[in-house]
């Protein structure tokens, strides 16, 4: 099967959506009042399935309640941490306690939009959003994936989703035949040392592993793409044998990936596999650029992370 060529992320959800909707009349887009290209051709052909509520998140969530007590399948879509943050108590009661198939659709993953400050930082969002019962969570890592999620998410999923995706234009990792039912999948593989990251993040996790591997350590890398729920017997599975794991995130430290791989080594009894757990300081960021030049400040850049790597590794 072909892969298709988005040109960004935005574009690959937002075109698949509308592909579902123009199939199926009980598709609804609720936005916040935010802008994307494909909208005008919702606005055009099927008017009737798409809705500004405005810059109100959190009446959005109660109106998607609403519609989807009605039959219908919605999707809300606006900036990552004003449909989580914002929203929380809205989706815990409306969406989670009612076990609701609403699918939040959060664009601005991690520091996408790292010139707007903290305020447009969705670096906690998984924390939240992991404390909901019944919630699904997708990360996307590149437009196939994306694409994909749009997809499970309008299947058979029971309870809230929540898809996370960056505002970025992230190359190509996966191609169409992988279904993305799994949760995770091995990049990579390596003998001496797996990487686990997530999102945009796998991308930088792939290019620290080369410079290892050019280092003369072998390092693969797993992407998570399902936060939850964690497919634990795979992750078990593609990590036998590797005892030097590496979680490596661009979120909080408390309560995303990191501590997911923690309890998952804990709950598995895993007592012979060290971790070293590579996310965000537990501080507000407000260095202000490209997330490039975040990334620089804060420690996150391809040389810094290998020589954190590679010092944890003689320790």
């Amino acid at each position: 099967m072909e892969t298709k060529n988005y040109t960004d992320l935005r574009d690959a959800f937002f075109e698949e959506l509308y592909l579902l909707a123009s199939a199926d009349s009980n598709v609804v887009l609720i936005y916040g009042d935010q802008g994307a290209q494909t909208f005008k051709k919702f606005q055009q052909t099927i008017p009737g399935q798409i809705i500004n509520g405005g810059i109100a998140e959190q009446n959005l969530i109660g109106v998607a309640a609403g519609l989807a007590l009605g039959g219908k399948k919605v999707f809300v879509h606006a900036i990552a941490p004003f449909i989580t943050l914002r929203c929380y108590e809205q989706i815990k009661v409306d969406l989670g306690l009612m076990g609701l198939p609403v699918t939040l659709v959060g664009i601005g993953a991690g520091y996408s939009y790292g010139d707007a400050g903290p305020t447009h930082h969705a670096v906690q969002d998984l924390s939240i959003l992991r404390a909901i019962s019944g919630m699904t969570i997708f990360n996307a890592s590149d437009t196939v994936s994306l694409s994909r999620f749009v997809k499970i998410a309008y299947g058979n999923i029971k309870g809230p989703v929540y898809i996370r995706f960056d505002k970025d234009s992230p190359s190509q990792i996966y191609t169409e035949k992988e279904s993305f039912c799994a949760g995770l999948a091995k990049i990579r593989s390596g003998k001496d040392i797996i990487i686990i990251s997530t999102g945009l993040m796998v991308h930088r996790a792939l290019a620290v592993a080369d410079k290892l591997n050019s280092l003369g350590i072998d390092a693969g890398v797993i992407d998570v793409y399902r936060i939850k729920p964690l497919n634990s017997v795979l992750l078990a599975e593609v990590l036998a044998g590797c005892q030097r794991i590496v979680a490596l995130e661009e979120h909080s430290p408390i309560g995303g990936l990191g501590s997911l791989i923690s309890e998952f080594i804990c709950d598995s009894g895993l007592s012979t596999v060290s971790l070293k757990r590579i996310a965000l300081e537990d501080s507000d960021c407000f260095t202000y650029g490209t997330r490039e030049y975040v990334h620089t400040r804060i420690g996150l850049d391809k040389d810094t992370l290998v020589a954190r790597i590679r010092e944890w590794l003689v320790l």
